[in-house]
């Protein structure tokens, strides 16, 4: 009687439970699961085969709420779009690469997998971070188990610099497996008996085989990360390598940048992707009296109308702008963003004055010699309308042996800086001069009025005595490529004696316009040392309007750049741009000023960080967290980096302290519970390490 009561009141309880999920428990994961079974064959396809891999957490929470096909449909497309590159375009290159790796993986990894090619580790892998850069295949070496290792470099903020991942056939049958160095150890890729649970002899026996690199790889995935080949110790990095593989989705930087994304989206309702149109940007490198290069640059916008300004009750006009530059250096890695907001308003009586000129914005960037690609977005939130472009700059290393012209500046008025700070830190401005560019890419002019340029000499620091009485020849031609016997050419001599210690001078020239024709012009300035064969040059083009005159801009500078270098802002990314460029030393000297000036700065702590760890300096990466600690904002891979660091100098405790801490604020970071689980088992709390495993494994499955 009690079995049939209870087996009456379980289907009683079946038959109402969906509704009762819906109308109670929506949101809860068991309606999740509800939801889920209620998606057509297509969009079950899409969330669990398509962007399984891509898709966030709360994307996929999100998505298997929505009622209706029709907001699906939305929600699909709104996925790829802010995702795509070229936002607003009608073409989306990501997606279409997505798919087209899709296809790639299910044609080439299922074959002897017994699963589909997207199912496997190597699928996954490829359709998460695409084609690797390198590819070893050791399929038949002697004593091994088959091994494929991938490499990749550059390819994502959120994983390190340079990378691989090791897949192999475990047992040497089946689908190729990830290889963990800390969880499986060389001993399970090599096949002779002798070698299990000895890591040295697996090691010689993969060294033999295939290699010293492999049996490098084989203990550490992360190339600039130190090994001992001889005490066989294993990387517990490299399986936090794998843990960002595998929830790639849901790695912190990737979701606050999906999270960012979509909050531009709706906030500004249309980009207008318009490569070269619209924007005008002026870029030039300049050195300062301290030696220092950067890259000052204008953007302005190319007709008045694209700004638009609104009036309040009291007879004023506003304007609220963004400006984001992203920085990229060598492999196309970012490096830093500058984001500025820019707001003002203009008195009634003036409106007049601005409202048939363009509007300009001016700052600067603390590059290092070297060459960076901009991705320039201008938005205007009154309009909810972004401009966007990008510029390929180079700022050149100064000659050790001779002189280097790093541009030309063509300019309107130019005006004294008697403040020593801001002449170096204001836009344009060389010598304690700033000048104001002229309108237009390439500058326009009125062949009425007088050419004016302006220029700096790049020397060799020299002590000023050495250049007392020496002369500098300078060349300035000028004329229409296309029209033969059109070139005009003026010479000039400048007075050596005014390069100041950091071996600059600033030279400018004013050139009467002989030709009043309309069209394109080139100006060439070239200079050479008194006595010497060397020879340095730079070119400029300009276009002649005939008798009109270009309508002149009016600009506003980069707010709070004071402020930037008080907090040592400008330091840390001077910084980010030397270690970039191969000047790693340099580069640590301008992260710590970054931290002196500000303990807060978690961007310059996290490079630091990363940086003596490269190098196995564990004392001074646990020195640095013991001055400064980590706050909320501390990305995950600097933290990892200092518990390996308290954990290889001998502190276990305090390594797990910090992870266990950081694990408070950010529960769901993979990662990070990965290496806890890791140091629990070095500890021997084998129970909190295996409810860690369980966990993981559960967050894993697609």
């Amino acid at each position: 009687m009690v079995s049939n009561l209870s087996y009456s009141m379980r289907s009683k309880w079946t038959a109402i439970l969906p509704l009762a999920c819906v109308i109670w428990f929506a949101g809860t994961p068991n309606c999740l699961a509800q939801r889920k079974q209620q998606l057509g064959q297509t969009y079950r396809e899409w969330l669990e085969h398509d962007v399984v891999y891509l898709i966030t957490k709360d994307e996929r929470e999100e998505f298997l709420r929505l009622p209706t096909d029709g907001a699906r449909e939305k929600f699909i497309a709104e996925f790829w779009e802010i995702r795509n590159p070229d936002p607003g375009s009608p073409s989306n290159s990501y997606k279409d690469e997505i798919y087209r790796r899709i296809a790639f993986v299910n044609s080439r990894f299922g074959v002897g997998s017994g699963v589909e090619g997207w199912r496997t580790d190597r699928g996954r892998t490829y359709i998460t971070l695409g084609e690797p850069q390198q590819k070893q295949v050791f399929h038949n070496s002697a004593n091994l188990y088959p091994i494929e290792i991938w490499f990749y470099a550059g390819s994502t903020p959120s994983l390190p610099r340079a990378f691989y991942v090791m897949f192999y056939q475990r047992e040497g049958s089946g689908d190729f497996k990830f290889y963990s160095p800390y969880l499986d150890g060389p001993d399970k890729l090599v096949t002779g008996v002798e070698a299990v649970n000895f890591t040295g002899a697996a090691l010689k026996m993969i060294r033999d085989s295939a290699g010293p690199e492999v049996a490098r790889i084989s203990l550490s995935l992360i190339p600039d990360e130190p090994v001992d080949l001889n005490s066989g110790e294993r990387s517990m990095e490299s399986d936090v390598l794998l843990q960002k593989i595998k929830g790639w989705a849901d790695l912190p930087e990737n979701r606050s940048d999906i999270r960012q994304r979509r909050m531009a989206k709706e906030s500004v309702s249309a980009h207008m992707i318009l490569q070269g149109q619209n924007l005008d940007i002026l870029t030039l490198p300049i050195r300062d009296s301290r030696g220092l290069t950067r890259l000052d640059y204008a953007i302005r916008l190319r007709n008045p109308s694209d700004l638009s300004l609104t009036s309040d009750d009291h007879g004023r006009y506003s304007y609220a702008l963004e400006v984001r530059i992203r920085v990229f250096g060598p492999n196309d890695r970012l490096l830093f963003t500058q984001q500025k907001s820019v707001s003002g308003s203009i008195e009634k009586r003036k409106f007049d004055d601005f409202k048939d000129r363009p509007f300009g914005y001016q700052g600067t960037l603390p590059l290092s010699p070297g060459k960076y690609r901009l991705d320039i977005q201008f938005t205007d939130w009154s309009k909810k309308v972004a401009f966007q472009t990008q510029r390929d700059v180079v700022v050149p290393q100064p000659d050790e042996h001779g002189f280097v012209i790093p541009g030309i500046l063509l300019f309107t008025s130019a005006e004294q800086i008697d403040d020593p700070f801001l002449r170096n830190v204001l836009p344009f401005t060389m010598g304690g001069v700033r000048f104001t560019p002229l309108a237009g890419v390439p500058p326009a002019v009125n062949p009425e009025l007088p050419l004016q340029l302006a220029y700096q000499i790049w020397a060799p620091t020299k002590d000023a005595g050495t250049y007392r009485g020496g002369k500098i020849h300078a060349q300035y031609s000028l004329g229409r490529p296309a029209v033969p016997g059109s070139t005009q050419t003026i010479t000039d001599d400048v007075n050596a004696e005014q390069f100041d210690a950091s071996g600059s001078l600033v030279n400018g020239k004013r050139l009467t316009l002989e030709s009043k024709a309309v069209g394109n012009y080139l100006l060439t300035t070239t200079i050479v040392e008194s006595g010497s064969t060397q020879r340095a040059y730079a070119t400029i083009g300009y276009r002649s309007l005939g008798e009109s005159t270009p309508q002149s801009p009016w600009d506003v500078d980069e707010p709070e750049i004071s402020k930037d270098i008080e907090n040592g802002v400008l330091d840390q990314q001077r910084g980010l741009c030397l270690i970039a460029q191969g000047h790693t030393d340099e580069g640590r000297r301008w992260l710590r000023s970054a931290l002196r000036l500000n303990r807060e700065n978690d961007l310059a702590r996290q490079a630091l960080v990363q940086e003596y760890f490269a190098k196995n300096d564990l004392a001074a990466v646990t020195a640095l967290y013991s001055d400064v600690g980590v706050t909320d904002k501390t990305d995950s891979q600097t933290i990892l980096h200092i518990a390996t660091s308290l954990q290889r100098a001998g502190d276990l405790p305090k390594a797990v302290s910090l992870l266990e801490n950081a694990l408070e604020t950010r529960p769901d970071d993979l990662p990070l519970e990965a290496a806890l689980a890791d140091l629990y088992k070095l500890q021997g709390n084998l129970l909190r390490a295996e409810e860690l495993d369980r966990r993981l494994r559960s967050a894993q499955k697609p």
